[in-house]
């Protein structure tokens, strides 16, 4: 009996601290936040001008501007991740919503695999594009878990944004600007501003 009252003790011990941890992890995920945002949404506006015929149509400028990016923002998050070193995260906070978010990420890839094969061979964009949807629903889940586990409402607002994002996206997905629009909405909303209001809290707290 005492060791399950010990255990239990542990376990109220961490939810507790769950809740209450600092903030560490603010600063480091704000600024890969921030350069995620930032970095795709370039990417929406490069693929929007080439749409509209203001960037070359050619196969080297698509694949620039599909790749560039994504090169880009991996490049800024090696050197956040070196500037930060040591710093990540030290809270059980941190660790949480940290593997939270890897963990979107990791099923971001699989749904990469899964839809993108089926849009292959099925020679259909339109099913490819239901992929972006469902990774902003995926964020949108993440920011929730978050808000979860800080009990801050911003938080809250974050994910619906994400969501609202989503379904928007899904209902436009027949109008190629409607659908940008909303992917860029999702983006500075629910990517960029997060990252700023989380890098200024953690330079508040310092």
């Amino acid at each position: 009996m005492s060791s399950e009252t010990q255990d239990i003790r542990e376990d109220l011990a961490f939810l507790r601290a769950l809740v209450q941890a600092g903030d560490d992890y603010r600063r480091p995920f704000g600024e890969a936040y921030l350069a995620a945002g930032v970095c795709y949404l370039g990417q929406v506006a490069l693929g929007l001008a080439q749409m509209l015929g203001w960037l070359g149509g050619d196969p080297v400028t698509g694949i620039s501007v599909g790749v560039a990016p994504t090169a880009i923002f991996l490049g800024w998050l090696a050197f956040i991740l070196v500037r930060h070193r040591g710093e990540i995260p030290n809270s059980p906070t941190g660790r949480a919503i940290g593997g939270v978010f890897g963990a979107v990420g990791l099923a971001n890839l699989v749904l990469v695999v899964v839809i993108g094969s089926v849009a292959w061979r099925e020679r259909s964009f339109a099913t490819w594009l239901i992929y972006p949807c469902a990774a902003f629903v995926l964020q949108g889940a993440a920011w929730l878990v978050a808000n979860v586990m800080t009990r801050r409402g911003w938080m809250m607002a974050v994910a619906l944004v994400w969501f609202a994002c989503a379904v928007g996206m899904a209902l436009t997905i027949w109008s190629t600007l409607w659908f940008v629009a909303f992917v860029g909405l999702g983006l500075g909303l629910g990517m960029a501003a997060p990252g700023v209001v989380m890098m200024r809290a953690a330079v508040r707290a310092a």
